[in-house]
């Protein structure tokens, strides 16, 4: 096990896998940082080598970073299908890992990564950046000191953008879904961090014929999410025309307020009734108007979907990860919280294919 790290050690980085579209933005967000390094990249991609080039890198053999004592973290980045194999080499070699997400194929990959951490006693963060946007923390604070009251239903929306709903990178073998299983967990990921896990699932995933033809697995989801007190009504739209997340929209609707609030640009609307300690009225809060791009432009080693150029959630991501790592602290995003995910996404997909029947999750 190698957890803690002192306070003025600097730490070491490598990445395992380099396909994932979110890499340079990750790897941009170390080289940023005064306390890190990064020590090399490994990938049996061709890519490799124009990213390395690229971002300044040392190509390594998966061995030779897994066996450096002065690589303490790595960053896994492959394609689905290696994300758990290439996660659990890294915690039983003894590293910390920010792994992207979701963090594997399916929910029995996840679990995988769960089991390897209760095993190791490693440290996992999850790559779900967005949970970083200030608007989602203003959010759970106000759900957690009751400032809406009684929140029965909560209404949320988001959508694949740039086309890249066709992509291979959406369409990978054994992945339990398509832009609504890569994309759409962004915002299960939300809805668990504000609610937990539900009770059940009522869900029809769409593929309309003659629209977009075999190169998409879906084109729009719907989604009831069942809770004991309330309900959370999920939408996706696999061709977003906006570019960034502002349609991504996720209100609670609560008997004492309404709360709004958005990633990209991070925004929040929040109404109180004037029955606590806010005056009545709306409140209306945005971090930046015209923020850098998310998605920037392809390149040689990203070659399919743009890589990523707006460096806050990573740079927020990533303290979240060191602080996890010096302090011994838990993981902001854990890899149950990715197995949980998965787990609902499933049974999303099995009610679609019964018709939008109620699928029970444990």
């Amino acid at each position: 096990m190698t957890r803690k790290i002192a306070a003025n050690d600097t730490v070491g980085v490598a990445c395992l896998g380099i396909t994932h579209p979110h890499t340079s933005g990750r790897v941009k967000a170390i080289q940023r940082r005064p306390d890190a390094r990064m020590l090399g990249a490994w990938d049996a991609s061709p890519l490799l080598n124009p990213f390395v080039d690229a971002l300044g890198l040392q190509a390594r053999s998966k061995e030779d970073i897994l066996a450096d004592d002065n690589v303490h973290v790595v960053l896994v980045h492959s394609k689905s299908e290696k994300m758990a194999d290439l996660t659990i080499e890294a915690l039983e070699a003894g590293k910390s890992v920010l792994v992207e997400k979701p963090a594997g194929r399916s929910s029995q990959d996840a679990k995988r990564i769960v089991d390897a951490v209760e095993r190791t006693g490693g440290l996992v963060q999850v790559g779900y950046c967005w949970r970083f946007a200030p608007s989602i923390d203003a959010m759970q604070a106000a759900l957690q000191a009751g400032r809406l009251g009684k929140v029965v239903q909560v209404r949320a929306h988001a959508g694949c953008s740039h086309n890249e709903a066709a992509t291979a990178h959406m369409t990978q073998p054994g992945d339990i879904g398509g832009a609504v299983f890569v994309i759409g967990c962004h915002t299960v990921d939300r809805i668990l961090f504000h609610f937990g896990v539900p009770r059940s699932v009522n869900a029809r995933i769409t593929k309309f014929q003659n629209f977009h033809g075999d190169e998409s697995r879906e084109d729009a989801a719907g989604a009831v999410l069942n809770y004991e007190d309330k309900i959370v009504v999920l939408d996706f739209m696999a061709w977003d025309v906006l570019p960034w997340t502002e349609t991504w929209d996720f209100t609670a609707y609560g008997t004492e307020g309404i709360m709004s609030s958005r990633s990209l640009p991070s925004s929040y609307k929040i109404y109180d009734s004037g029955s606590g300690a806010h005056p009545k009225g709306w409140t209306e809060w945005r971090e930046t108007s015209f923020p850098e791009i998310w998605a920037t432009k392809k390149t040689e080693y990203s070659p399919e979907i743009a890589e990523i150029g707006n460096p806050v959630y990573f740079d927020r991501e990533s303290t979240a990860f060191v602080d996890a790592l010096r302090n011994g602290t838990p993981s902001v995003v854990s890899a149950t919280q990715a197995y949980n995910i998965n787990r609902v996404i499933e049974a999303m997909f099995a009610s679609s294919q019964k018709a939008g029947a109620e699928i029970f999750i444990e």
